[in-house]
């Protein structure tokens, strides 16, 4: 266990997670004028938080020693799984504590949006890999901002960070690909250490 803890760097996951209460916290309810191709609206700022939690998570989990990892008779796979899912009740529960605290309704999507971006960031990492993993988020809150539809109340339900915070499907659609996401990190077959 102490391998892994300091093999992971947990450190910077904690880092990321403080900046994204920090940000919560300064951004509450302000909306900023993005570039949009559907005649755009101003989008909360709050929806990119979440990216400094997933930052901190992919570059986490991508700190690793596989060979230490496939020698040793420790669960390295279940530790990360429990380290996935502190990181994003972490980021659920201080999302929700900011937007009481603030009186910010929109802050409360930063942790369903968080789940959802984790989860997408580990299915992408099973299939593209660590590098490519800690891209995928941020190409989704950038095309989804540029594309997901005519601003607050008028956007797509598929781009799930847009929507308010007490939209059903965006909530069931966060579980789901955070469970996904979940599932995704596992042994990795014939190399040792965990994907």
């Amino acid at each position: 266990m102490d391998l892994w803890l300091k093999t992971r760097r947990l450190p910077v996951l904690l880092a990321g997670l403080a900046l994204y209460v920090c940000l919560a916290l300064a951004a509450g309810d302000m909306l900023v004028s993005l570039p949009s191709l559907d005649g755009g609206a101003g989008r909360p700022l709050i929806v990119f938080a979440p990216l400094l939690v997933c930052a901190g998570l992919a570059y986490s989990l991508s700190s690793r020693m596989p060979g230490a990892e496939a020698a040793a008779g420790r669960p390295v796979a279940r530790f990360d799984r429990w380290l996935v899912v502190a990181a994003g009740v972490a980021a659920i529960a201080s999302a929700h504590l900011v937007a009481l605290v603030v009186d910010a309704p929109n802050a409360d999507t930063a942790g369903r949006n968080a789940a959802f971006l984790i989860g997408l960031m580990l299915c992408a990492r099973r299939t593209a890999g660590d590098h490519a993993a800690a891209l995928v988020p941020a190409a989704w809150v950038i095309t989804m901002t540029l594309i997901g539809g005519g601003g607050p109340g008028r956007d797509r339900a598929w781009t799930v960070i847009l929507m308010p915070a007490d939209h059903v499907g965006a909530a069931v659609a966060a579980a789901v690909v955070f469970a996904s996401g979940l599932m995704a990190v596992r042994v990795r077959p014939g190399r040792g250490g965990t994907q």
